[in-house]
């Protein structure tokens, strides 16, 4: 209806002339006979037609996180109203928001001092302010940002957008049948990528009725966790992000550290990135990582700044970059001589041509020097986690970046190639996405409750 309304609207605005002419009494018979001819040309259907549009909307907090949502509608929407296509909570007066997901102010009082919201249309280069604010265009992209000041310190959208497609393509994996994406770890990999843009494990599934990730991750966590000091690490990291909580027989992080040594490893050969993963996930439970486990993370660092995945393997971008994590996040500072030397390292390795990382420089395996998106993700979250924009100075090399370069690893589809001509890699895309959100390990930091309630209907039976 709202298409034919505007059809008349118009063709009634052409008739001015014809009603002073004819007068009131043949107006009337002119549109209704100029009216079924206009209906009878038209193809049909065309007049309830309305072209599906999709857009994107991202949502800057007062922390500076970022979430983005795609919406489509068929309808003319402004981007306030697009938010009710993203199922956040929100209050608005007309066209204003007032609060997102409980930050600003009510609706009865929308410009109270906390309401801090700005709405900014991206325009391919920057965030404009257009009033009155549009109705959105196929493939654009709106924002809410708190507290960014004018113009808004946001992150460009092309990067936001392409977080959204990873996200639409890592959802294609899921299994139907039991809400997984292959190994456990890949499946707190999809934890980590699911959380980073603020979406809930219990809620991200294949179909409807499909189990859920965090209840895959949550059936198979205690079976992970048990495994290795590693493995427990990542497990807490994802399960805080995902607001869940502690498997019952799962092993904590700080069971494997051994006081003795301060390895988090009962054999005393714990390399760099397990070791740092027991750490990471430590900070994330909201324990306390003990000083020595600190100092043995300190004393494993290298001659040239990095540290080994390993011990004996020679130092590699990965390691280096969970050890610069774990570190920072323990309360080195981040001017330190061990995290300067180890940001060196990460840029010594850096390819000049596109910006990207590799695993190892200095090779040991065929192509180990060549950029991936794995490794670049990683420098990418251990160089936010050091408060640097990998965008900027020192990072840009021959006028490009390293967020540019995951991005010229997405394909069309939304995944993310490992290396170039690889074709779509799970893990890649998994990977790709905290890294593109600026979200360094770990995500969130709090307590989880034992998951009592998963055995609640066994004991009541017994």
């Amino acid at each position: 209806m709202k298409h034919e309304n505007a059809r008349f609207t118009t063709f009634s605005k052409g008739t001015k002339r014809v009603s002073s002419i004819l007068g009131p009494v043949l107006l009337g018979s002119v549109l209704v006979l100029l009216t079924v001819l206009l209906l009878l040309a038209l193809p049909a259907g065309d007049i309830n037609a309305q072209s599906e549009i999709t857009a994107h909307v991202v949502i800057q907090f007062d922390d500076g996180t970022l979430w983005v949502r795609t919406i489509q509608s068929t309808d003319p929407i402004s981007g306030a109203h697009a938010l009710a296509k993203t199922n956040l909570e929100f209050e608005q007066m007309g066209e204003l928001v007032c609060s997102i997901e409980g930050i600003g102010c009510p609706a009865s009082d929308c410009f109270c001092p906390d309401n801090l919201w700005t709405q900014s249309l991206w325009d391919g280069s920057g965030w404009q302010q257009p009033w009155p604010f549009p109705n959105l265009q196929d493939g654009d992209v709106w924002s809410f940002a708190y507290n960014a000041g004018w113009p808004p310190d946001l992150a460009p959208a092309t990067p936001l957008v392409a977080v959204a497609d990873g996200l639409a393509w890592l959802a294609t994996q899921q299994s139907a049948d039991d809400g997984g994406y292959g190994t456990a770890n890949e499946s707190v990999e999809s934890l980590f990528a699911v959380a980073a843009n603020g979406y809930a494990a219990s809620e991200w599934q294949r179909e409807p009725d499909s189990p859920s990730l965090g209840g895959h991750v949550l059936s198979n966590g205690a079976t992970f966790a048990n495994s290795t000091a590693a493995a427990s690490g990542k497990l807490a990291a994802g399960l805080v992000a995902g607001a869940s909580c502690w498997p019952l027989n799962a092993t904590r992080p700080m069971s494997y550290y051994q006081a003795s040594t301060g390895a988090y490893s009962s054999t005393n050969d714990s390399g760099a990135a397990p070791h740092a993963w027991g750490m990471l996930g430590t900070i994330a439970l909201s324990d306390t990582v003990p000083n020595d486990a600190i100092q043995y993370l300190k004393d494993m660092q290298q001659a040239n700044g990095g540290w080994e995945w390993g011990i004996g393997w020679g130092t590699d971008t990965n390691a280096t970059a969970m050890a610069i994590q774990a570190l920072i996040v323990s309360g080195e500072p981040t001017s330190s001589g061990v995290i300067q030397d180890a940001l060196d390292y990460l840029q010594s390795t850096q390819n000049t041509t596109d910006a990207g990382f590799p695993y190892n420089p200095d090779g040991g395996w065929p192509g180990a020097e060549n950029s991936d998106t794995n490794s670049t993700a990683y420098a990418v979250q251990a160089i936010v986690a050091a408060g640097e924009d990998p965008t900027a100075a020192p990072w840009v090399m021959n006028n490009t970046n390293p967020i540019s370069f995951l991005l010229s690893m997405q394909l069309g589809d939304g995944s993310f190639e490992w290396r170039p001509g690889l074709g779509a890699s799970q893990i890649a895309t998994q990977q790709a996405i905290p890294a593109l959100l600026g979200r360094p390990i770990p995500l969130e930091v709090g307590e989880l409750d034992r998951c009592w309630v998963q055995w609640l209907p066994v004991i009541l039976e017994q």
